[in-house]
């Protein structure tokens, strides 16, 4: 489990760069430049660790917005969502929940 989460981190990283860069070639000479566009997410529930999070995310152009969750060190779960875009910049809104609540769902 553990391997895998860092093959897709490592991925993720891998991916957001080459995505962030906005060029495809076919052939050196012929560099076109694009929209940077992506997706992606992945979830780790560890029982014996008790590590559990999440997170995803999707840029098109400028426009990102994305959400991740972890259990914090009191117990409680942090959600974070958040947007960025030209217009209005970097947003994030954060709530805490039981994890209670988590079992509900």
């Amino acid at each position: 489990m553990h391997t895998m989460y860092l093959s897709a981190v490592l991925c993720v990283i891998v991916c957001g760069s080459v995505s962030q860069a906005g060029l495809i070639a076919s052939h050196p000479d012929e560099l076109i430049v694009s929209s940077p566009q992506y997706e992606f997410q992945y979830s780790v529930h560890d029982s014996h660790t008790g590590d559990v999070k999440d997170q995803f995310e999707h840029r098109r152009g400028e426009y990102v917005t994305g959400r991740y969750s972890l259990i914090d060190a009191d117990g409680l779960r942090r959600i974070v969502d958040y947007s960025s875009d030209p217009l209005l910049g970097f947003i994030a809104q954060v709530r805490r929940e039981p994890i209670s609540i988590i079992t509900h769902h």
